[in-house]
């Protein structure tokens, strides 16, 4: 469903062509066609490059966006000796259209340096992140210089700040405050020494992500991205905070909206069955799409559990709604659609009025888009909230276990 989340719209071509694969192979062929659909829409795809110099956090800033521990797989691998010795792509494991590029580090021995700057083509990337730990190196420059030569925005992110912050913390006369902004107007100073008019400057810990400036470095990515590009980027991003929740709330709204539109396209058309059984394929997609953006799924759960050292029942805890967690079938969109008064009256009606040729055809693409839209916003909402009280159980959690201390 990546696809169709990017893609701007559905023409009244693609929706003869879902009706007809209901037609010849039923609710299963209409699936089919819905996937095969979505993936003529990967054309929207967001390219990120991280770069720096070895052992600056790259792959762990990756890892942080990717939402993964550097051990699951998909992840970057990180080390203390230079891993990375060739441009290589991470594709988001829900959304794979946004792609972050760990470049090599820069300070390798023997690594072609000049080499590799004159055969890299940067205009390719929709942005670029330098990422440094501690001085801005003549390294960094030539990436900023790269950069702005193909006319990229780019941020300069100074990582390990919480490493920073523990070795400064035992100096007489501490104060976080004065040592953030020294930290800082450093990283600027540098960037408009290289030449760079207005340089952004974030600071970073990968173990408090929501701490020093991730929120706002988040904020500027998307700032820079086209419209069809931004909430791609917003659904991609980790559930670190009820913030980030609630941005994926208002990402997956156009994504609902879609399969509303799709579903009323279907439901003009006057055949006996087909929108209600369209209606379920389009419900259930959705849910399941949603469920596993935000991290709702069994499998994101678990490596949740993993991660916070806690258990997935306990990360479940306090939850009202447990059908959000479980599978999503026909029979239990069926007992939503009971739940829901008006969604269940006007699915009753619509078989009947499915006979009328005209009144049929409206009736039927209004109630189709009616109660797609109803249910998938419910679902969405409901999963949202959920989603906040497995975000706060799971930083209990952590906090219990020391975790990011």
């Amino acid at each position: 469903m990546a696809g169709v989340l990017s893609n701007l719209y559905y023409n009244a071509k693609d929706v003869k062509d879902l009706v007809s694969a209901y037609k010849r192979e039923g609710q299963k062929g209409f699936q089919l066609a819905i996937e095969r659909k979505s993936k003529q829409f990967e054309n929207v795809q967001i390219r990120i490059a991280v770069m720096g110099e070895g052992g600056s956090g790259k792959s762990t800033l990756i890892n942080a966006l990717l939402d993964l521990d550097e051990n699951e797989e998909g992840a970057a691998p990180t080390g203390s000796t230079e891993t990375t010795t060739e441009i290589k792509p991470y594709p988001h494991p829900t959304l794979p259209n946004v792609q972050y590029y760990d470049f090599p580090g820069l300070n390798t021995p023997r690594f072609p340096v000049k080499k590799f700057m004159k055969e890299t083509n940067f205009s390719q990337y929709d942005l670029g992140i330098i990422v440094t730990n501690s001085r801005f190196t003549e390294n960094d420059k030539l990436l900023a210089e790269a950069l702005k030569k193909a006319g990229k925005p780019f941020y300069l992110v100074r990582s390990k700040m919480d490493d920073t912050k523990r070795a400064e913390s035992h100096k007489k006369g501490y104060n976080q405050e004065d040592m953030f902004r020294r930290v800082r107007e450093y990283c600027v100073s540098s960037l408009r020494a290289a030449g760079i008019e207005k340089p952004t400057v974030f600071l970073y810990s990968a173990f408090d992500l929501e701490d020093f400036d991730f929120p706002q470095l988040k904020k500027a990515v998307v700032s820079n991205l086209m419209e069809t590009q931004k909430n791609l980027f917003t659904a991609a991003l980790p559930n670190t905070s009820e913030a980030a929740i609630e941005g994926k709330r208002e990402a997956l709204r156009p994504f609902i909206q879609m399969l509303s539109a799709i579903s009323g396209g279907i439901g003009a058309v006057s055949i006996p069955g087909l929108s209600l059984a369209c209606d379920l394929v389009l419900i259930i997609s959705g849910i399941l799409f949603i469920q596993k953006n935000l991290g709702l799924d069994e499998a994101s759960l678990r490596r949740l559990a993993q991660r916070m050292g806690t258990s997935v029942a306990d990360l479940r805890r306090g939850t009202e709604h447990i059908w959000v967690f479980g599978e999503i079938t026909r029979e239990q969109i069926l007992l939503l659609l009971q739940r829901s008064n008006v969604a269940l009256a006007l699915t009753i009606a619509e078989p009947f009025l499915d006979f009328v040729p005209i009144l049929g055809s409206v009736f039927g693409a209004t109630s189709s888009f009616a109660v797609t839209l109803m249910m998938l916003n419910n679902s969405l909402d409901t999963m949202v909230e959920t989603a906040k009280i497995v975000l706060k159980n799971a930083k209990a959690a952590a906090s219990s276990e020391g975790i990011g201390n």
